[in-house]
């Protein structure tokens, strides 16, 4: 590909959006360390970002030079809208994503059934937003595989969708972003967390009707070449299993480390109108120890093989298991040390989600709009 002049400038700009991004704030003497670009480019390139709205100016930190304070720049929060939606099996949630990544939750509402009345209420809701904020993007939260530059859903295992065209369904005038939700919540981990700034090699494991792994390798999202990368929950852990996934296999690790395997050992009967909300009474049941342990255990057996063949420095649970406790964590610590190889398990750190009250993968929605965005600077 030939470079010429104006080309370069739009790279060199969507460069420094990037680096703001991931690092920010930074001071332009900052930028210019880790781009390589003069610091007098830096200058002339910031301040047209800053004309055009992408950043802003926050405050001064330090002393780069004797008599001169650093100034910092950030992502303009308010610059850039998208709505998201985290698609739960039966619950889903929407928020107003902001340019920083971050998410203002709107609402929820139960899941349809059908993809059609799905992408329906989606519109509608879209519409009524936009009435109030200006929305750049949709960006979606899938639980299953999706062909991102397709815009197709291609097994939603636990929904029953398959092949599912969004574009087709969802007739909006905003682009309109889709991934895994396990890919998103890695993504809004890598962005967000501090113990990542430094780290190449993690997986996420969203752990609710179904289970999902984001994975990060070489320090980026690896999706595959098909976008089927990363669903180590319908990996086989019983050969002889006479239990069939929605994936159509059998003995897969969803099977025994989803919500709805603890809710089925327990055995007896407990409040809440869907999986989620009977999981959620099972952890208040002083005698849903054994369960859950037997849970931990399952859930170790699968990091174990993701430890074995990947060798991450860092493993994340999300999902309904976040708020069980050191001791649920310790369990799986202690197996996972116990029956992976040593090697692999010499610089693991296995931890919860920093995402608490609100899920990460609908900030990864948003941190997903926003690498949209930066791509489109002109």
């Amino acid at each position: 590909m030939k470079y010429n002049s104006p080309r370069i400038k739009i790279l060199n700009k969507k460069n420094i959006l990037k680096v703001i991004h991931e690092n920010h704030p930074l001071s332009r003497s900052d930028i210019s360390e880790i781009t390589g670009l003069t610091p007098s480019s830096v200058t002339r390139l910031t301040k047209e970002l800053i004309d055009e709205g992408y950043i802003r100016e926050i405050g001064t930190m330090g002393k780069s030079t004797p008599g001169r304070r650093r100034v910092l720049l950030d992502l303009k929060k308010g610059a850039f809208l998208s709505l998201v939606f985290d698609i739960g099996v039966n619950i889903t949630t929407y928020g107003i994503g902001f340019f920083d990544g971050e998410v203002e939750l709107r609402g929820t509402f139960d899941t349809p059934k059908e993809p059609e009345e799905f992408f329906k209420m989606v519109k509608e809701i879209y519409e009524r937003v936009s009435r109030e904020r200006r929305i750049s993007r949709i960006s979606l939260s899938i639980p299953g595989m999706v062909d991102m530059e397709e815009k197709k859903i291609l097994l939603a295992p636990n929904l029953e969708w398959e092949n599912v065209s969004i574009e087709k369904l969802l007739e909006v005038d905003v682009p309109v972003l889709a991934d895994n939700e396990a890919n998103l919540s890695m993504l809004a981990e890598k962005y967000h967390s501090e113990d990542l700034r430094n780290v190449e090699e993690a997986v996420f494991i969203i752990i609710r009707e179904g289970v999902g792994t984001g994975l990060m390798i070489d320090g980026k999202i690896f999706r595959g070449p098909s976008f089927t990368a990363g669903e180590a929950g319908h990996m086989t852990v019983n050969m002889y299993s006479d239990r069939q996934c929605h994936c159509s296999n059998w003995g897969c690790w969803e099977l025994v480390s989803s919500i709805n395997w603890a809710i089925d050992q327990y055995g007896r009967e407990l409040e809440g109108r869907n999986a989620i909300e009977k999981f959620q009474a099972l952890k208040q049941k002083n005698d849903a120890r054994r369960v859950l342990t037997r849970f931990a255990e399952n859930i170790a057996v699968g990091i174990v093989n993701l430890v074995n063949i990947l060798n991450p420095e860092l493993v994340i649970l999300g999902g309904e298991v976040v708020d069980l406790g050191e001791s649920f964590l310790s369990i799986i610590k202690d197996y996972v040390h116990q029956r992976a190889l040593k090697s692999a398990v010499k610089r693991l750190r296995i931890r919860p989600t920093i995402f608490r009250n609100i899920s990460p993968n609908l900030v990864g929605a948003a941190v997903l709009a926003v690498e949209d965005i930066i791509e489109e600077v002109q």
